[in-house]
């Protein structure tokens, strides 16, 4: 039971980070296709139909981050505090949480003013 929770710590460890890494090949992709076919000239309302695609696959990945983020720290504090091997990677697994949610937003908001198109 012990290595049970000690490998599901070890997948959680890196869990943030690769919700990170789907948000930069997911903004990545959205921009690319979207220069493409034109949806910075595409207004909707204040907005070009690329910053809000933009937006929202953003505001996506940090709901997700956040969310998991959340569940980590409940679940790290459920956790006895003399849990060996599986207390640390889950108290880990919760500041590489933090570390994702904060190089997510710090990373790609950007988006919220920067022209999307050359």
């Amino acid at each position: 039971m012990i290595g049970q929770r000690s490998a599901a710590n070890l997948l959680l460890l890196t869990a943030g980070l690769v919700i990170w890494s789907s948000a930069f090949v997911a903004l990545y992709a959205a921009l690319s296709v979207g220069c493409a076919f034109g949806w910075e000239a595409v207004r909707i309302g204040p907005f070009s139909l690329q910053r809000l695609v933009l937006v929202g696959l953003w505001l996506v990945h940090l709901g997700l981050v956040a969310g998991l983020v959340l569940w980590m720290w409940k679940r790290a504090r459920r956790s006895p505090d003399g849990d060996g091997l599986a207390g640390f990677l889950g108290r880990t697994s919760l500041w590489a949480g933090l570390v994702a949610l904060a190089v997510t937003l710090v990373n790609y908001a950007p988006i919220l003013g920067l022209s999307a198109c050359l």
